[in-house]
This record gives structure tokens, C-alpha cells and sequence, in this order.
């Protein structure tokens, strides 16, 4: 009988790594943005103190932003193909790689050694610089990948009908550092063999850097060869997950008696999670509410100019538990825009939205009158998009499982808003929406809130 355990074949060298390259770069970088701003600030007379806190804690210093800069995902090539991406990564990793340092020296002085000292001019132009060598760096590296021919490969595995629509998605949306190399039918019934096979055709070549299986519903023996073996060969094994699975995309796991259980319901009153949602809503919606007034008054007013009509409108839509509420949205659509067709989805070249409509959408502008729904608390910042009554009955009769996400309050943004398009199809936002319900927590939001302004000032998915 033959042994599961084979050895892995040598298959084709390893490829360039750019993540790799850049995170040995960011090493002299990091130390060149924490010594120059001395040298701009005080010229060659820096005061030696300065010199002394910096040159003592330097590794601490090094170490800490090259692993910020790898939370941020700035060495990550296989998942952030954008320059934008890169752009707030780096921000981010900037702020969190340099100002723990000098929060630590203050401490440090205040409290341990008065020779700890540093300029907060010296401070800020330290973490400008380091974000500015973040988002250039990155920039100029993705520019070289496109014209250096490197592309991200990616391999369609599973039913070839399921495939065929990826591909088509892949084709239309994916960035350009992204090739589809091919489609490998794998038919359920093939068994480990059909995975051996994909494995020899595709995997072992060399020629593959991420597998995208269509399916998890593969025979258990044909699931875990191709997983195993991507995994010994260092190819990234994904799935293109249906409703069901989406469901317990990071699930809460615990045990009763002996045995596993994954929580389905969404947790929303753990931890008080509930109450610091709430409080989070208000504290971010009062002031963005007050803040955006002045371009809710020039929108209003570009609308009224170039299309007449009402600069407002409300529409009923379905929040908490299936209670229907007004939501308030800026009109973006020429008046009467459903009088004759009745209630229609938006489509990428839909005629009815107005020119400056259009604009508004593609920098989010017109969704702003719906803070007053998160104040009333109708909404929330993060979830669910909430949907008209008519689709959303209509969906739930072919998808049960979308009356699922009418257990949270409906959001303002959420996963399908940063990852989805806004005519992407409500199945695939659906299954953002349950994986949403099991990833639920301050922590989460304030990611999604944070990657929706990266959308907003992008523009990126909007229709």
C-alpha cells in the first residue's frame, strides 16, 4: 500500500520575494528616519542626551517598527496588490512603530533616567518620514513588479461551472498584478487522485502561488491532499466560501462535556460588546455629524442647481429584527427614478444616477445623512447594509440564511462596503455579512472603520 506521506518533489527554484526584500530595506530606512530629523532639527550641534536615548534603545526602536510594519501588512504582496493599500498601511505602521518609542523615552525620563530626552519636533518629522518611506517605497515596488512582468498566479480548483464564474470575477475585478494562470476541474468524486493530479499539473511546477478551490464540498481525502500538500510547498490554499461556510468563518469555539462546539448566534453581549458599540456610534457620529454639515450644504446645493428636485430623500429599509425605519440618504438619482420600473437595484452603469450623483457616490458623500440613523439608533457605524423590504424578502426566500443578519443593527459600513463592490451580488455580501456576525468586537470595527476611510478617499467599489 502506498504510504500518505510522501515526500515533497524539488519542483521549479523559489521565486523573488518582494515582502522579503522590502522588510530588509526597512531596517536602514527606519534607522535613517531616527537620525536624520536630529541632524535637520539641530544641524551637527545635536545635544549628545538626544544622540545617548536614541543610540541606547536603537535595537528596541528597529525591532519594534520592522514588526509594525509587518502587522500592517507592508510586507505583504499576496493580498495588498494597491498602492492605497500600502498607503494607510504605512501610516498606520508609522504611528504605531515610532510614537510607543517616544512615549517610552518620556516614561523613561520622567521616571528612570533624565538623560532620556528627545525633541517632539524630532518626533514628528521622524514618523513623517517613516511613513512617507513607507508609501513611496511600496509605490515604486509595485511599479517595478507590473513592468518587470511579476504577477501574483493564481490557480482555479474545484467543479469547472463554479470556476468559470470566479474567473470571470477575477478577470473584470482583480488588480493588475494578478494573473489567472489557469483552471484545473476538480470533480468531487475524483478523490485524492484528482488531487494528486492538480498537484503534479500545477502545484510541483512551480508555476502557482495561490489556489482558490471554488468548493470546500470535496471528499475528505480530496480536501485534505490539496490542502496539505499547497501547504508543504508553500502555496496558499484558498476558498471561495458558500453561504453555509461562511456562517462559521470565525466562529466561537468552546466545549461542553468533552465536545467541540461552534457558536452560530451572533455574541453581541459579550464582553458588554453591546454598550461600547453604542457608545463608540455616538462618540464617532455626533462630531462626524456637526464636521460634515459644510459638504452636506454644498452637496445639497449641487444637487438642487443641476437636477432640481429634493436634495434629500428618505426610504424604508429593514433594521434590528426586521423593524422597518426611514433612512435619510443624499438623492442621487434623477427624480422618480422607480416610477415606472418599481423597486430596481443599482447597476455599475445605471442611467438614472445623476452626473453629480454620481460623484457623491463615488466619494461616499451621499450616504452621510445616515449618522443621524446611528444617533437615533436606527443604525450603527459597522454592519449589515441595511436593505429595502422588498429585496430583502425576496432574498430571503431563496436564501433562508439571510434572515440571519437582521439579529445585529444594520451599519453604515461594514465588510461587503471595503472588501465587495456596490453592485457586487447579494449572495457575496451576504456571506461577508455572517462572517461579520462571528468576527464582532471593538476591534473589528475600528479596523472597518479605519479601511473605509482608505475607500472613501480611493473611491474604490463605487458605483
Amino acid at each position: 500500500m502506498e504510504s500518505l506521506f510522501t515526500s515533497v518533489p524539488a519542483g521549479a527554484p523559489p521565486r523573488l520575494r518582494p515582502g522579503v526584500l522590502l522588510a530588509a530595506l526597512d531596517l536602514p530606512a527606519a534607522f535613517t528616519a531616527l537620525l536624520a530629523p536630529m541632524l535637520l532639527r539641530y544641524g551637527t550641534a545635536v545635544p549628545p542626551e538626544h544622540v545617548y536615548s536614541a543610540l541606547s534603545w536603537m535595537p528596541l526602536f528597529l525591532a519594534w517598527r520592522l514588526a509594525m510594519a509587518h502587522a500592517f501588512g507592508l510586507h505583504d504582496f499576496r493580498r495588498r496588490l494597491a498602492p492605497s493599500d500600502h498607503m494607510f498601511g504605512g501610516l498606520g505602521a508609522a504611528l504605531a512603530g515610532a510614537l510607543p518609542g517616544y512615549l517610552f523615552l518620556a516614561l523613561l525620563q520622567l521616571y528612570y533616567d533624565p538623560m532620556s530626552q528627545f525633541s517632539r519636533a524630532v518626533a514628528v518629522m521622524d514618523t513623517a518620514l517613516l511613513a512617507l518611506w513607507y508609501g513611496a517605497s511600496r509605490a515604486v515596488a509595485l511599479a517595478v513588479l507590473q513592468r518587470t512582468g511579476w504577477r501574483l498566479r493564481v490557480l482555479l480548483a474545484g467543479p469547472e461551472e463554479a470556476c468559470a464564474v470566479l474567473a470571470e470575477e477575477i478577470r473584470r475585478h482583480a488588480p493588475g498584478l494578478v494573473e489567472l494562470a489557469g483552471i484545473a476541474p476538480l470533480d468531487p468524486e475524483a478523490g485524492r487522485d484528482g488531487a494528486d493530479a492538480l498537484l503534479r499539473s500545477w502545484v510541483d511546477s512551480g508555476r502557482i502561488d495561490r489556489v482558490i478551490l471554488s468548493t470546500a464540498a470535496l471528499p475528505d481525502a480530496c480536501l485534505g491532499a490539496v490542502v496539505v500538500g499547497c501547504d508543504r510547498r508553500g502555496v496558499e490554499v484558498c476558498v471561495n466560501p458558500d453561504v453555509r461556510l461562511a456562517l462559521l468563518a470565525g466562529a466561537d469555539v468552546f466545549s461542553l462535556a468533552g465536545l467541540p462546539l461552534v457558536r452560530l448566534s451572533p455574541n453581541t453581549a459579550r464582553s458588554g460588546y453591546g454598550l461600547v458599540k453604542r457608545a463608540m456610534d455616538l462618540a464617532v457620529a455626533l462630531p462626524a455629524l456637526v464636521l460634515s454639515s459644510p459638504i452636506l450644504l454644498a452637496a445639497a446645493i449641487a444637487i438642487r442647481v443641476t437636477g432640481g428636485g429634493p436634495a434629500f430623500f428618505a426610504q424604508e429599509r429593514m433594521g434590528l429584527f426586521g423593524t422597518r425605519f426611514c433612512l435619510y440618504k443624499l438623492r442621487t438619482m434623477v427624480v422618480g427614478a422607480e416610477d415606472e420600473t418599481g423597486p430596481v437595484l443599482a447597476t455599475e452603469d445605471d442611467r438614472r444616477i445623476t452626473p453629480v450623483g454620481r460623484r457623491l457616490r463615488h466619494m461616499r458623500i451621499d450616504e452621510l445623512p445616515q449618522l443621524w440613523n446611528v444617533i437615533r439608533g436606527e443604525m450603527s457605524l459597522v454592519g449589515p447594509r441595511p436593505e429595502r423590504a422588498e429585496f430583502a424578502e425576496s432574498f430571503a426566500r431563496e436564501e433562508p440564511l439571510y434572515l440571519h443578519r437582521l439579529l445585529v443593527r444594520p451599519g453604515l459600513t461594514g465588510l461587503a462596503q471595503i472588501h465587495g463592490r456596490y453592485d457586487t451580488e447579494y449572495r457575496q455580501k451576504l456571506r461577508y455579512d455572517l462572517i461579520y456576525l462571528n468576527v464582532m468586537s471593538a476591534q473589528t470595527d475600528l479596523r472597518i472603520l479605519a479601511a473605509t476611510v482608505r475607500i472613501v478617499l480611493t473611491g474604490r467599489g463605487a458605483v
